[in-house]
This record gives structure tokens, sequence and C-alpha cells, in this order.
């Protein structure tokens, strides 16, 4: 009996403090918050700084489209393999086929597409900013007839790095941002950006033409919301105040009753939890980089052969300059200003640093817990 006793005496302190252990955890857990920001990659930091670099000239951002951008990747893994800047495959195929195959489709099988490509060292920022100064490309990227984009990345084995851009229009096909596409909001009033049919503006058929009229609603099925004038920036309120993902579906309709929907969502975050607005990559300077319709300049390095077109050129080095950034591409980004206000749902107040107070009562609750246990181990 005294053995068991003895056991019993040293068995609930280590149960005891186990489930301390737990309950820190659980309290560092509750303070943790996962980073806002997406992470990084070339194929989100370029479309992130073309769709900047649009609203900085006054454009609509560019929906990313899945289709569009297996279309993209297809021809970038093809030509980096191939170590050249085609836009012809190396099946033949040329940007239209590719897109086509990937099951992009407009207007009776018609399409409203374009590509461009880019091979250098450098990353999104130098890709951009040699489009950004080539008049011919640069009207591609800021062409308002386009609504989504598709982004493909890829390298070779020597650190060449390949970028193909692709871009589209579909009918039907508006796509929506919220803050401008931004991941997060403290705040439960929001600016929808809109887009419109700018290919096809009297519409075909049953696809809508150009919008003259929206309706903004918290769910799909728009139950009494009514109906405004098309603007390109609308004051919102999210459904709610409480952190979470918030959905905004917007109905458009043409002068022909045709109508479109489209979503998008944004998380909201307790105030100051937002991550800031991204900016423009940084400014470079230096040499721009050879047209991929162009010969490549001599370089130092070694030459690598390309069997396909016969030829060989060379592997610009590592601190190869590269192009300067345009003054007024670096421009504070546009800030979205709240049209008018609106009344905001509302909620039971919560203090927004509840995982400290939380805190403080776990570990209040384990002391007390500690004083039971040592008083009856006496």
């Amino acid at each position: 009996m005294s053995d068991r006793l003895t056991m019993c005496r040293y068995v609930k302190p280590r149960g005891l403090r186990y489930a301390l252990a737990v309950l820190m955890a659980l309290v560092f857990l509750g303070g943790w918050r996962h980073p806002a920001a997406q992470q990084s990659s070339p194929i989100v930091d370029l479309y992130q700084a073309i769709n900047h670099a649009r609203l900085n000239e006054g454009a609509t951002p560019l929906g990313l489209s899945t289709l569009l951008t297996q279309a993209a990747q297809r021809h970038a893994d093809d030509i980096a393999k191939r170590g050249i800047a085609s836009h012809e495959g190396a099946d033949g195929s040329d940007y239209r086929q590719r897109i086509r195959e990937a099951g992009y489709r407009a207007w009776n099988d018609g399409l409203m597409v374009n590509e461009v490509v880019w091979l250098g060292l450098g990353g999104p920022a130098d890709a951009l900013n040699w489009f950004r100064n080539r008049a011919d490309e640069w009207m591609i990227f800021s062409d308002a007839r386009y609504r989504e984009i598709g982004v493909g990345y890829a390298e070779d084995g020597q650190g060449v790095r390949y970028f193909v851009i692709t871009f589209g229009a579909r009918p039907g096909v508006l796509p929506i941002f919220i803050n401008d596409g931004a991941e997060a909001t403290d705040s439960p009033v929001v600016a929808v950006r809109l887009t419109n049919e700018e290919a096809e503006p009297i519409g075909e058929g049953t696809w809508i033409g150009r919008a003259i009229e929206v309706q903004l609603s918290h769910t799909p099925d728009f139950d009494g919301e009514p109906w405004q004038p098309w603007e390109p920036l609308l004051p919102w309120a999210l459904a709610g105040m409480e952190p979470g993902e918030y959905s905004v579906y917007v109905q458009f309709r043409d002068g022909a009753n045709r109508t479109a929907i489209a979503e998008a969502t944004i998380r909201l975050v307790a105030p100051g939890e937002a991550p800031p607005t991204p900016t423009l990559l940084p400014e470079l300077t230096g040499e721009a980089l050879p047209s991929p319709e162009t010969p490549l300049p001599e370089m130092e390095g070694e030459p690598r052969p390309s069997p396909e077109m016969g030829t060989e050129f060379p592997i610009p080095q590592m601190g190869t300059p590269m192009l300067t950034l345009a003054p007024e591409f670096v421009e504070p980004l546009p800030t979205w200003t709240p049209l008018a206000d609106l009344e905001l749902p509302t909620v039971e107040d919560r203090p927004s640093n509840w995982p400290v107070i939380a805190g403080f009562i776990l570990q209040g609750v384990a002391l007390l817990l500690g004083a039971a246990a040592f008083l009856r181990r006496r």
C-alpha cells in the first residue's frame, strides 16, 4: 500500500506537468500568426508587378487565368530546353494554337489573345523593365481589351531564366478586384474594382457586351440587391466584422439584359495585421537586354549550341547590367478610397488582443492546479 501511495504521488505531478505543457503550447499557438503575404515566386512577383504597372497607367488589373498560365508554362518549359526565345514551339505550334489547346475559348472559338517572351539572367523586375521600354511590347501589356493573363517561368541548367506571358479576353469573364487585388484587409469597408467588356463591346449572341449596371452581393443569388450604374470603383461593406474570408459577388448587365457574374475574396484581419501594399520591384540600372526577335549581343561567357536553330549564343555572366526603370513606373501605386459612408454590420465588441488575455487566464488556471496538487501531496 505504501509503494502504491508513493507511485501515485509522482504520477499526478507528471500528469500535471504534461497538462501544463499542453496549456502553454496552446497559449503560444493562440498568439501566433501565419505570415499574411503569399510566398514569393517569380510568377507571382511578375504578375503583381504587371498589375501595379497597369494601375499606375490608369488601366485595370488583369485576372490570373489558369488556362493561359498552362499555355504559357508549356512554352516556357519548351524554350528553356532549347535555349532560345521564340514564339514557335518545338512542335511547330504558335501561341494561338497553344492557348486554344489549353481550353481557352472565345466567341465561337475565335481568340482575343497574345504572347510575349523574355529571357535573361535577371528576374521579374528585369523582364518588366525590358518590356516597359519597348513600345511595341508594352502596347500589349496596356491594351484595355485584355482582361486575363497567364505567366510561365522556367530555367535552364546555366542560370538563364525564361518568362512567357500570355494575354486574353473571354466572353462573359469580367474579373473583379477587392482593394486592387490585396490578399487581406483590416477594414470591413473595401473598394471593388470592376472590369468591362472592351474586346467585343456590343457582345455576341448570348454573350454580354459592355455592362451598364451592376449588382453587388454577399451571396451568389443577389436576392433583393439593387441594380446600380457601372462604375470602375465601388465601395462595399463586407458581410461581417469578424476576422475570416469574405466573398464579394458582382453581376454585370448590358443594355440587352445579358448578364455575367464574377466573384472575388479577401481575408479580413484584426486592425494593424493587414500586410503592407506590395510595392514595385527595386529600380535597376544598366543596358537593355536583347529582344527575343533579334540576335543576342556579344557577351562574356562560354557559347552553348542550339541544335534546333543551328546557331550558338553566349550565356551572359552574373552581374550583367539590366535596364533602367522609367521614372513614371516607380510612382506610388494609386490608392482607393471608399466613395461613401456605408452602414457596417454590428457585432459584439471583442478585444483585439484576446490571445494575450487567454494566455493570462490559462496561466492562472495552471497555477491553481499546481497549488491544488501541492496541497494534495501534503
